[in-house]
């Protein structure tokens, strides 16, 4: 067989369109090149939480299905759809759009597992009295789209059928695989029994007004909850939502979310992440449940709660938005307790911040004991508090055995402004950590005003690096009394009015230093101080909780007389708790208090947190326990894109033609 004279130019022919084809495709975007996704898949849009599909409430009606409900039939225009028994059922993937009035039936998707479905609500009124008004049998997604400025409702019956039962239907929307709410209406779903939505896989909400009320859980997901520009108003017999899949994942970017019920506000087997807008949470149970972490970044969070205002079993992070708990046992209680940033204030009846263990409030063992147990038994995970930034306020009027900080382990403040009060009340302590067991409280950036009472009282280790000063008082100041700390030149580092009587007062500042002389102030009296150690205690009396050396000093009024004459309303504090008489005069209240606290209400005094740095923690305590970042990675995609099939595919036909190339070329090089 003869080679053709112009074999070597095709060879390299061949080869140099290889090689370009490889590379063009390799490298298409930065050519203007635009791949063509599914607009549903995770890779088709910027977000990790939503994709295209899950954010267009106003797709296209061009081709779409029309179901009319007439009573106790429907109509259906249009391929894809069937009425059958009362019911309407979607047997085909695209979109359809459902208005009237649907008496007692379902609209039943039952597609091919690939099959996505489309289906807007436009004034669609549905009632079934024994089913799910809405269900998924099958599908790859559904998207339920509320049309602009459209009504929507769907109301469930007091039983379930035996098949549903069966199936495990017992909710007013139910769907056995992934469901997106969008669009701009509004949706009522009112369940006489069991759940209001129930979702097997993952539930997302991008738009809309919801308003649901169900006896069992308002919201039932398994997989994951992500919501973003939706107003949700949700009243349960149960949990408001409650995700039960051992890695569901609940986000929440934007929106407002009104949530009432017996159970927790929300509750998630794993994980919580709010990023963005307005929760108002009323509930029985805990206000946020998190079976593994709580993170927060921004938003606005308001719990009134008959227990923890938030509590996860392993790390509660936050680092912006606001934190408004009105009423909790415990405010915020997890293994670890790490704030950055935003402005907490919390009014418990119980501990401020707890990290981890005591009794909740029943007085049963808390979840993880003094220790929080591994899996092997063992007990030797840490726990801790830090707080680097950000504005915490802590008030309890009520408690007699309480603290504003407690951990069992150590805490550690590196920033941020601190205001605690507590009533000098029993042993109250504004700061308590595990100092029995090793632990360790120590300060080096931030302002701090902790008050409380004296006799359990700890100040800061003396391994920190700011200076800190611990003031007992054998009376009781009355509540309403202004704290201050002044420098040499009378400069004030720190003001705060606590709201509580208080017979102890913790204070750091930046501004304080080794050798300085400051001016301790508690309404009309005054003490001068010098500093001679980080961590140094003044007052007339120890406190049971101190294990430091006391400087028994001598306060004075600011016009110079001795401190004789005691503030009006101070009571003696030297009598052991169990002869202390009961009741609001021993906090230095009147008799006739009724519970409401001056200044609480009102403006706090304005501190300029203290800027946001990396927290480093000390060498002798392990970081907190991050999930890993492989898991981290397969629950919420972020980062470099996993390499889909299509593009193995092209990549495997390149190298198809590379070789036949060159065995083209050496066939006929001989």
């Amino acid at each position: 067989m003869s080679t053709h004279k112009y074999i070597d130019l095709i060879c390299v022919a061949v080869l140099v369109c290889t090689v370009l084809l490889t590379v063009l495709f390799i490298n298409g975007r930065r050519f203007g090149l635009e791949s063509v996704l599914d607009g549903d898949a995770e890779n088709s849009t910027d977000s990790a939480w939503f994709t295209r599909n899950d954010r267009n409430g106003g797709w296209s009606l061009s081709g779409a299905a029309t179901i009319t409900l007439a009573g106790d039939h429907a109509r259906v225009f249009g391929g894809g759809a069937y009425a059958y028994g009362g019911d309407v059922v979607i047997a085909q993937p695209g979109r359809y759009v459902v208005s009237g009035t649907l008496e007692d039936g379902s609209i039943v998707v039952n597609a091919d597992s690939g099959d996505k479905v489309w289906i807007m609500l436009d004034g669609a009124d549905i009632t079934c009295s024994d089913d799910a008004c809405l269900r998924v049998d099958q599908a790859d997604k559904v998207f339920l789209t509320l049309a602009e400025g459209s009504e929507n409702s769907l109301s469930g019956g007091e039983t379930y059928s035996e098949e549903a039962v069966a199936d495990k239907r017992n909710s007013v929307l139910f769907s056995h695989d992934d469901l997106t709410i969008n669009g701009s209406g509004s949706l009522r779903i009112l369940a006489a029994s069991g759940h209001g939505v129930d979702v097997n896989d993952t539930l997302v909400i991008t738009g809309g007004t919801l308003s649901i009320e169900a006896p069992g859980d308002a919201i039932h997901v398994n997989d994951g909850l992500r919501i973003e520009n939706a107003s949700l108003s949700l009243k349960a017999g149960d949990e408001g939502v409650d995700l039960q899949g051992e890695k569901s994942i609940l986000y929440i970017s934007s929106g407002s979310l009104d949530i009432e019920s017996t159970g927790s506000g929300v509750k998630s087997a794993d994980a919580f992440e709010l990023a963005g807008g307005s929760l108002d949470i009323l509930s029985e149970g805990d206000g946020v449940h998190a079976g593994g972490s709580f993170t927060m970044t921004d938003g606005s969070l308001h719990i009134t709660s008959g227990d923890d205002g938030i509590h996860a079993d392993k790390t509660v992070s936050v680092a912006g938005g606001r934190i408004t708990i009105s009423e909790c046992y415990e405010g915020i209680e997890a293994l670890t307790i790490d704030l950055t940033g935003g402005d907490i204030t919390i009014y418990p009846g119980d501990d401020g911040l707890n990290a981890n263990g005591g009794s909740d409030r029943f007085g049963l063992p808390g979840t993880f004991g003094d220790r929080a147990p591994t899996g092997d038994g063992t007990e030797d995970e840490e726990t801790w508090i830090h707080i680097g930034g950000g504005t915490l306020t802590i008030v309890n009027n009520v408690a007699r055995d309480a603290d504003g900080l407690d951990s069992n382990g150590d805490i550690y403040i590196t920033g941020g402004t601190v205001f605690i009060s507590l009533t000098n009340a029993g042993s109250n302590s504004a700061i308590d950590y595990g100092s029995e067991s090793g632990g360790v409280c120590e300060i080096s950036g931030g302002e701090v005003v902790a008050c409380g009472s004296y006799m359990m009282a700890e100040g800061f280790s003396s391994g920190s690096t700011q200076c800190s000063v611990l003031y007992n008082i054998s009376y009781g100041i009355p509540a309403g009394t202004e704290v201050m700390l002044e420098d040499a030149e009378g400069n004030v580092l720190l003001r705060y009015t606590p709201p509580c009587a208080f017979s102890s007062v913790s204070l750091s500042s930046p501004g304080m230093k080794l050798g300085e002389t400051y001016t301790v102030v508690i309404g009309e009296k005054e003490e001068h101080i010098t500093l001679e150690e980080v961590s140094a205690s003044y007052g007339d009396v120890r406190s049971e909780g101190f294990g430091g050396n006391m400087n028994f000093g001598q306060m004075h009024r600011r016009d110079g007389m001795p401190r004789d004459e005691r503030p009006e309303g101070a009571e003696d504090m030297r009598p052991m708790p169990s002869e202390m008489p009961p009741g609001p005069e021993m906090n230095g209240m009147p008799p006739d208090f009724d519970g409401e606290m001056p200044g609480v209400d009102g403006e706090r005094p304005a501190f300029s947190p203290m800027p946001m740095g990396v927290w480093e923690r000390p060498e002798q305590t392990p970081a907190a326990e991050e999930v890993p970042a492989d898991e981290a990675a397969e629950e919420i995609p972020t980062g470099p894109r996993p390499v889909s099939t299509e593009t193995w595919i092209m990549l495997g036909a390149c190298a198809v033609v590379l070789i036949l190339g060159l065995l083209f070329a050496i066939r006929y090089k001989r």
